[in-house]
C-alpha cells in the first residue's frame, strides 16, 4: 500500500513539474478578470493581483485552487472555470496544428479548424520544454456619432505569438502584430482607441502601425530575473494603477527579485522616452536625452491580503547611475546624495478581504511632502491615492465602486524631463494633475469566458488656462508645468477651467468556437456637456 500512494505522489509531483511554465500571460487576458471574482469571493488566500502580469504557472496554481473549492461556485462560474481549466491544460486537452511535432501531429488546416480544439502553427511539450507559435488576427469596426456628425472606420491587424519554457527556469515570450485602416476616418480611431495614441507609427507619422512585447524570465527557486518590454500593472485598485498602468506605452526593463508564497521583492531599472529638446518628436534629428526609472516594491500577503511599500525615481540627461542600480537601497536618501536633481516618489498600496466576497483595494503615492504645511493647500505637497470596493454576489455578479484623486502638481518636477511620463504619456495613473474620478462597475459572469462589464464614470479636472492677456494661469493642472517662481504658494483643488467628463462602457465579448472570439463595446461620453456615442465591434483570433 506504501509503494502505490509512493508512485502516485511520484505521479503527481511529475504533473505539477510539466505545469512550471516559467512565461508570462499577458495583462490582455481575460483570465485576470476571473481571478479577481475568485478573489473577491474568498478563493485564493495569500493572492494578489497588484502586480502583473503574473507567470503562466501562477495562473495556473490559482486556477487549481478554484477548482479545490468548485462546490461553492454556481453553473455559470463552472462553466467559464471549466473553459481556463481545459486553455492552461489542467484539463486534458485536444491540440491541433500547423506544423507537427513529436508531441502534436492533428492538423489544424482541417474540421478541426472550427472544433474547440486548441490551435497552434506549432506546439511542442514535455516534462521540461514547452513551445508554441500561435497567429494574432483582428477585424474592427467604430462608428462614431457626436455633435458634428457620424462616421467609421475600418482596421485590420495581424500577428504572431511564440512563448514558453526550458528546462522550468527559462520563460520567453515574443508578439508582434501589424495593422493598417481599411476604410474609413483614421482619426476616429485615434480618438477611441488609447492603444493607437500610443504608436507613433500611427498617431505622429500618420501610417499604419506595429506593436512589439517581448521578455524573458529567469527563475530558480525563490530568485527570478527578468528583461524585456511588456505592459506591466502596478498598485492595487478596481481601475485605477497608480504607480505602473497602460496609460504610456510599455517600456524597456531589467528587474530581479525574491518571491515566496507570502512575500515578495522585486527591483526593476528601466528606460523611459523623454520629451524631444527643441528637435522634431521623431525621426533621424529628434534630441530626446535619455530617461530612467528605477522602483523597488515589497509585497507582505498573509492569508486575508496584502500589503506593499513602492519606491521610484525618476532621473535623466546622464548615463545610468549606479546609486540607483543597487537593487536594495532607499532612493529618498540615495537621490539627496546625488544633489536632489531627480523626481522621486514613495508609496504603498493595500489589498483586504476582511470576509468572504467583499475586498477593499487602494494605492497612495506621495509625491512631495513637507509636514508643517499640511491642510494649507500648499503647492508642494503633492500626492495622488485610489481606494475601491467590490462585492461579489451569489449569483455570480460583482459590484465595485472606486474613488481617485490626484493633487495639483502631482508627478511634475522643476526638471520637465524628470516628470512621471513615457514618451509625453503619464505611466501611472490616467488623472491629469489636480484631478479626480468617482467610477462604478458590473461584472457578470454569465458562464462564458469573458464577463458583461459595465462602467460608469464621473471625472473633474481643473485645467491650467490662458488669462485675457494671454499670460498662462497655472493651478498645477499640467504634468510639464510645474510652479513658477511668480505662481501663488497655496493652491485649491479643482481650481482653475473646470472639465468634467462622464464615461460610460458597456462592453460583451463571446467565444464562438475556442480562439476566434467577438467582441461589442458601447462607449458614451460627456465633456462639460457636449455628449458623443461609439460603437467598436471586433471579430478577433486570440486576445492581444
Amino acid at each position: 500500500m506504501k509503494r502505490i500512494i509512493l508512485l502516485l505522489y511520484l505521479i503527481f509531483q511529475i504533473s505539477l513539474v510539466s505545469y512550471a511554465q516559467v512565461e508570462h500571460v499577458p495583462v490582455t487576458h481575460p483570465v485576470y478578470d476571473f481571478l479577481l471574482h475568485a478573489e473577491t469571493i474568498g478563493l485564493l488566500p495569500h493572492f494578489s493581483l497588484s502586480c502583473l502580469p503574473l507567470q503562466r504557472q501562477e495562473v495556473v496554481e490559482a486556477l487549481k485552487t478554484i477548482e479545490k473549492h468548485r462546490a461553492q461556485l454556481n453553473d455559470f462560474e463552472i462553466n467559464s472555470l471549466n473553459k481556463f481549466l481545459l486553455e492552461f491544460e489542467i484539463l486534458p486537452r485536444n491540440n491541433a496544428v500547423v506544423f507537427y511535432s513529436s508531441t502534436d501531429s492533428n492538423q489544424v488546416l482541417s474540421s478541426r479548424f472550427f472544433s474547440n480544439d486548441e490551435k497552434f502553427i506549432y506546439h511542442y511539450k514535455d516534462s521540461t520544454k514547452c513551445a508554441n507559435v500561435t497567429p494574432l488576427g483582428s477585424v474592427e469596426t467604430i462608428i462614431m456619432k457626436n455633435d458634428t456628425g457620424t462616421g467609421n472606420v475600418e482596421y485590420g491587424n495581424l500577428g504572431v505569438r511564440f512563448f514558453g519554457s526550458l528546462d522550468n527556469i527559462l520563460g520567453f515570450y515574443l508578439q508582434v502584430s501589424n495593422g493598417t485602416i481599411l476604410h474609413g476616418d483614421r482619426l476616429i480611431a485615434l480618438h477611441e482607441i488609447h492603444k493607437l495614441q500610443q504608436n507613433v507609427k500611427f498617431a505622429d507619422l500618420y501610417s499604419d502601425f506595429d506593436f512589439t512585447e517581448s521578455h524573458v524570465r529567469f527563475q530558480l527557486g525563490w530568485f527570478y530575473a527578468i528583461i524585456g518590454r511588456e505592459t506591466k500593472l502596478l498598485g492595487a485598485g478596481i481601475n485605477q494603477r497608480l504607480f505602473i498602468s497602460d496609460n504610456a506605452a510599455p517600456f524597456d526593463a531589467i528587474s530581479v527579485g525574491a518571491k515566496f508564497s507570502n512575500f515578495e521583492y522585486r527591483f526593476t531599472h528601466g528606460s523611459l522616452i523623454s520629451i524631444p529638446v527643441n528637435s522634431p518628436d521623431v525621426g533621424a534629428f529628434a534630441d530626446l536625452p535619455s530617461k530612467f526609472l528605477a522602483m523597488h516594491r515589497f509585497a507582505i500577503k498573509p492569508s486575508w491580503g496584502e500589503i506593499a511599500f513602492w519606491e521610484s525615481v525618476i532621473y535623466s540627461n546622464r548615463g545610468i547611475d549606479l546609486g540607483y542600480l543597487n537593487p536594495i537601497s532607499f532612493y529618498f536618501s540615495t537621490e539627496h546624495a546625488l544633489h536632489d536633481r531627480d523626481n522621486k516618489n514613495l508609496g504603498g498600496d493595500m489589498t483586504l478581504r476582511p470576509f468572504d466576497r467583499f475586498q477593499i483595494k487602494g494605492s497612495y503615492l506621495l509625491d512631495d511632502l513637507i509636514f508643517s504645511k499640511i491642510g494649507t493647500g500648499y503647492w508642494s505637497n503633492k500626492s495622488a491615492w485610489n481606494i475601491g470596493f467590490i462585492y461579489s454576489f451569489p449569483y455570480a455578479l460583482d459590484a465595485a465602486v472606486e474613488y481617485s484623486r490626484v493633487e495639483p502638481y502631482t508627478f511634475t518636477h522643476f526638471d520637465s524631463l524628470n516628470a512621471q511620463t513615457n514618451d509625453r504619456l503619464n505611466f501611472g495613473s490616467y488623472l491629469l494633475p489636480n484631478s479626480d474620478e468617482i467610477a462604478m462597475n458590473l461584472y457578470w459572469w454569465w458562464g462564458n469566458r469573458y464577463p458583461v462589464k459595465l462602467k460608469i464614470s464621473y471625472q473633474r479636472h481643473g485645467a491650467n488656462y490662458l488669462d485675457s492677456a494671454g499670460n498662462l494661469v497655472n493651478v498645477g493642472g499640467d504634468i510639464f508645468q510645474t510652479r513658477r517662481s511668480n505662481d501663488p504658494m497655496n493652491v485649491k483643488f479643482l481650481d482653475g477651467k473646470r472639465i468634467n467628463t462622464v464615461n460610460l462602457y458597456l462592453e460583451f465579448a463571446w467565444e464562438i468556437i475556442r480562439g476566434f472570439n467577438i467582441h461589442g463595446i458601447y462607449h458614451y461620453s460627456s465633456l462639460n456637456g457636449s455628449a458623443g456615442n461609439s460603437f467598436r465591434f471586433v471579430f478577433r483570433y486570440e486576445d492581444f
